[in-house]
């Protein structure tokens, strides 16, 4: 008789030497001299004063460092990171500047966006997120139908929380030519496709889909609502552009007789299952009804400001009820994705519109991590270190040479020049230590990377 197997013993991660510890609880507690017990990828329990003593466990010394709920993107474009700085569209506005960097695509390749999503994901892990999103809308019709299973894996060879928000155009334009457009019974099959190979609906998940169709302009009526459908059939988010300049409101008025959220709702992009990209221009109306119905925004204050989009309503929004989370955007939008510089941007950019009392360092670390959780439907199990929820944080030296001296560390993280983690911890596992990601070789990643870049630059400008 054979004995009976024992039970598995519980992964284990005690992190200790904590010297401020932001809880993001109900209560926004921020422990200090504090340490975290992490269970099985859970925060198991945390607490103040000397660590407990355990067997069995792995330790993460936190140096004294500020541990934060891991941060949370909720905006991206990672394949644009191969056309940072293009020169020929360095000074554009929006549309022009979309007309400008589109025909670099016309022969990207599944591998392309392999090798851009592991130098986005890593620049965002390095930044403090624990989970991304990636609004990727470009499929060359030429051997790329599945080009955003890459996205998936590159993500997951970095250990990272990973949204794929499968974009997508069914009607060609000026801006958008016909080699990236798909018909809709592609789109909508692809959709499908991605949600039973990728998406999981479980707590704890690391991959997970939302349907994107690009925007108004790039997409028909009849995308939007089978989009809806689609989603909410199979329970999954909703995710496009929506408000980010004065133009586009008015083409919308002009072309489809109302503007670009009425509607969107009309067909059904409104409610708690919905997140909008960008969100400038919308008017008092638009505001009330975002509010009663619950409807996210992603706010991209470094794009917006670089495309010369203007302010989002943050205040008026979040006061409202609807969350306002964070995203990077584009990386040739911003040119870069350093998501606790975003956080110190909408701090910045909110006080020029409102004042220096309209957003405290808190709130913006709420809109990183509490709200872009909530936006990313992620609420019951991130975006907060308590007890029960997923052990993802994100660990900051507590001051560097741009904090030094500091009186409050937590309000440094954000007021101060922004910095990079010492450590990264991703459901109860680390992927960064002494600012090192675990298993990848920056350097070599970088130099393909370059090399790569280089070959879509040449090709458009020669």
């Amino acid at each position: 008789m054979n004995p009976p197997a024992s039970a598995p013993q519980p992964q284990r991660l005690l992190i200790r030497n904590i010297g401020h510890l932001v809880t993001m609880d109900p209560q926004r507690r921020v422990l200090r001299d504090a340490w975290l017990l992490a269970e099985n990828g859970r925060v198991h329990s945390l607490g103040t004063g000397p660590a407990p003593r355990l067997r069995g466990v792995t330790s993460l010394d936190a140096h004294g460092g500020i541990a934060t709920p891991g941060m949370v993107n909720t905006h991206h474009h990672m394949f644009q990171n191969l056309a940072r700085a293009f020169t020929p569209i360095a000074s554009l506005p929006l549309l022009p500047w979309l007309a400008g960097h589109i025909p670099l695509w016309k022969n990207f390749t599944p591998d392309d966006l392999f090798l851009a999503t592991q130098v986005a994901c890593a620049e965002l892990m390095l930044s403090g997120c624990t989970l991304t999103s990636d609004h990727h809308y470009i499929f060359p019709r030429h051997g790329a139908h599945d080009i955003l299973d890459a996205g998936f894996n590159a993500a997951a060879s970095l250990g990272i929380r990973y949204v794929g928000c499968r974009g997508s155009v069914n009607l060609p334009s000026d801006i958008m030519p016909d080699w990236s457009c798909q018909d809709l019974d592609v789109i909508l099959a692809d959709c499908q496709r991605l949600h039973d190979r990728f998406h999981d609906p479980s707590p704890d998940s690391r991959a997970q889909i939302a349907f994107a169709p690009c925007t108004v302009f790039g997409c028909s009526g009849e995308h939007y609502k089978e989009s809806a459908r689609l989603a909410r059939h199979l329970k999954v988010r909703l995710h496009t552009h929506c408000g980010e300049t004065i133009p586009e409101n008015k083409d919308a008025v002009k072309h489809l007789g109302c503007r670009p959220f009425p509607y969107m709702a009309r067909l059904g992009w409104e409610g708690d299952d919905v997140w909008l990209a960008h969100g400038i221009h919308f008017n008092n109306s638009e505001v009330a009804r975002l509010t009663r119905t619950r409807t996210g925004i992603a706010h991209c204050p470094v794009s917006n400001m670089r495309l010369g989009s203007g302010i989002c309503r943050v205040n008026d929004l979040r006061s409202g009820g609807s969350p306002v989370s964070l995203g990077v955007d584009g990386s040739a939008s911003n040119d870069s994705g350093h998501l606790l510089n975003e956080a110190r941007t909408a701090l910045l950019l909110t006080r020029v519109l409102h004042g220096a009392e309209a957003m405290t360092p808190e709130q913006a670390l709420e809109m990183a991590t509490l709200d872009g959780a909530r936006n990313l439907g992620r609420s019951a199990d991130l975006g907060s270190l308590e007890s029960g929820k997923c052990a993802d944080v994100a660990i900051f030296p507590e001051q560097d040479l741009f904090s030094s001296g500091a009186h409050n560390p937590v309000h440094a993280l954000v007021l101060c020049h922004a910095r990079q983690v010492d450590s990264l911890v991703v459901h109860g596992q680390v992927r960064v230590e002494n600012g090192q990601i675990s298993g990848l070789d920056l350097p070599r990643l970088l130099s393909r990377h370059r090399k790569t870049a280089r070959r879509f630059h040449d090709g458009l400008i020669k």
